[in-house]
């Protein structure tokens, strides 16, 4: 899905309704971004120049837009032969994840395991830019679609017991203080769109700073465990887009889930019910490797992150479903103020 801080335009179109082009005509077609060294080289010279360590000169090659924030970062799928990779660009340094991929290979997670990563297959760190493998699946979003919410839940679930006993150090702190700090930009940023969602947002952050939980050792987090960042791999669990991982609580990255297949469930009547399976499956799942207060906790400062987004895009009824998100966060939060 095309993700953007933007309004939709022709270059978003191309991207939703070309899923991929090839040669000069896609290359014109990229965001012209001169905060991304790495889009600016393609556009210039093409992506087999512009990173010569992939190995692509004379191959024919296809690509799209599959992710872009203007000014901060974007991802290209792309086809050499019978190559499929990521090419992922950023206005950051991104040594930190070029560093977590070298982690996960000496872990296991890159080969075959019950939860498996991209494996890192080329960066420049003066472009900022890295290429990593396709991992091919239905997303977490996708299964509920299509009536698999079960499956959802139980691929997710996967993830929090890998965590658990990870030996992974890496990522600044992320936890529910910062949690709690940018949730008072996304009440501030609900008031200015809507006086009723920003004085129900503000009554939230308020029960989010009494009921604040005490958190444990950290451990690594995805940090945007989202239902389209969970891919089913037949025989595994792939998670995507790790340039958001941290230290933290798992209760943070199950939080996240859950507010995302919430989300989800929106859409429609039977999509709600199967988003509700996937809930059952993934609490399920996770029982006994956290903490419910901490739990309830950042699953609620999740809804009112994923509230927010609704501000940006501002689609059909998202109002109404802003207004449901912040009801359920403020419901999960009366028993622990209790």
């Amino acid at each position: 899905m095309l993700q953007r801080n933007v309004s939709l335009t022709a270059l978003s179109r191309w991207a939703l309704n070309n899923p991929l082009l090839a040669g000069a005509s896609a290359i014109a077609e990229l965001p012209n971004d001169p905060a991304l060294p790495a889009l600016v080289a393609i556009r210039a010279v093409g992506l087999a120049a512009a990173i010569p360590e992939l190995e692509l000169e004379g191959c024919p090659i296809e690509f799209a837009l599959r992710g872009y924030t203007a000014g901060s970062r974007v991802t290209l799928e792309v086809r050499a032969e019978n190559r499929r990779f990521a090419v992922k660009a950023y206005a950051d340094d991104l040594a930190p994840e070029v560093e977590l991929y070298a982690i996960f290979a000496a872990v296991g997670l890159s080969s075959n395991a019950a939860v498996r990563v991209p494996s890192l297959l080329a960066w420049n760190r003066d472009l900022r830019v890295l290429a990593i493998d396709w991992l091919e699946g239905s997303t977490a979003k996708e299964l509920i679609e299509s009536r698999h919410g079960r499956r959802a839940g139980e691929l997710a679930a996967r993830w929090v017991h890998r965590a658990a006993s990870l030996p992974v150090k890496l990522g600044p702190p992320f936890g529910a203080p910062r949690m709690l700090r940018r949730g008072r930009d996304w009440g501030a940023a609900l008031g200015a769109a809507n006086p009723v969602l920003g004085t129900s947002a503000k009554t939230l952050i308020g029960k989010l700073e009494h009921t604040e939980p005490t958190e444990g050792t950290p451990k690594l987090i995805h940090g945007t465990l989202y239902a389209r960042h969970v891919l089913d791999l037949g025989d595994a669990t792939g998670l995507i887009d790790w340039d958001r991982f941290a230290q933290g609580p798992l209760e943070l990255d199950a939080g996240m889930f859950l507010a995302s297949i919430r989300r989800a469930g929106l859409a429609g009547q039977s999509l709600a019910a199967e988003s509700a399976q996937a809930e059952r499956a993934f609490l399920s799942g996770i029982a006994g490797f956290v903490d419910e207060h901490a739990l309830a906790w950042h699953r609620a400062a999740a809804l009112l992150r994923l509230t927010e987004k609704y501000v940006i895009h501002q689609r059909e009824d998202w109002l109404a479903r802003a207004r449901v998100l912040l009801s359920d966060a403020t419901r999960l939060l009366g028993p622990l103020e209790a």
